[in-house]
């Protein structure tokens, strides 16, 4: 029986984004979404009373399901796409792009999707993001004085992550996909993934349009309930 839309097709292998976020994780999700498949992007979707003790960052049920050794996507078992797998809140960070090897142990036909772009712009948008609450945050979880010695660690993690992907993914190069959003075609990146029925005009860069659209009113506004709002704890 065909999977219905919506459905996750078990002949079609997942695709998890190892890149880090801000690097078109919500594109790439709307790219799957808009052919049918399921999709996660940060958050699990959950009703209530059931998100009280379940983990909604995708994140956070990989690294608890590592930790307890149970199979990484275990309660998520049923989505195409994964992508933007940091677990950041006031209680700690940590970005579960990290479990690829996980992933491709307990899932091994899965395909990586490394989506990178040039790493000083993606320094700058992410010490942006959420008018920089996500960087203020980052620096007291880390123990950092300032913006600088916080760009010089995610410089180093970048360095460090987009080598050892490569590494590790040399023995089986068909399973491992790199997109670079600056220069790559998403022409391309359908082609190469042309058994899921992706479709080009589908892509579109989301995350940094949606401030531009607001009114200055509005966009001081999200500024202001961005530092202070109540952060989930799952």
């Amino acid at each position: 029986m065909a999977p219905q839309a919506g459905e996750r097709d078990p002949a079609l292998p997942r695709v998890v984004a190892v890149g880090f976020n801000k690097c078109g994780t919500r594109s790439l999700a709307q790219l799957f979404a808009r052919a049918g498949h399921p999709v996660v992007h940060h958050k699990l979707r959950s009703s209530w009373p059931s998100r009280l003790w379940k983990p909604r960052r995708i994140g956070r049920l990989m690294r608890r399901n590592v930790e307890a050794g149970r199979p990484v996507f275990l309660g998520a078992e049923d989505y195409i796409f994964y992508g933007d797998l940091i677990d950041s809140s006031a209680q700690g960070s940590f970005d579960a792009n990290t479990l690829y090897k996980h992933i491709l142990t307990d899932y091994p036909d899965t395909i990586l999707l490394l989506n990178w772009r040039d790493r000083e712009d993606w320094i700058r948008s992410r010490l942006r993001h959420g008018h920089g609450e996500f960087a203020a945050r980052e620096r007291r979880l880390r123990g950092l004085a300032g913006r600088q010695e916080l760009a010089d660690v995610w410089r180093r993690e970048w360095d460090q992550h987009l080598a050892a992907v490569r590494a590790f993914m040399a023995s089986r190069p068909q399973q491992l996909i790199e997109f670079q959003l600056d220069h790559d075609a998403i022409d391309d990146l359908v082609q190469r993934l042309s058994a899921y029925g992706l479709r080009p005009e589908h892509f579109g860069d989301i995350g940094r349009s949606r401030d531009r659209q607001l009114p200055a009113p509005l966009a001081l506004a999200k500024r202001w309930w961005s530092h202070h709002r109540p952060r989930s704890q799952g």
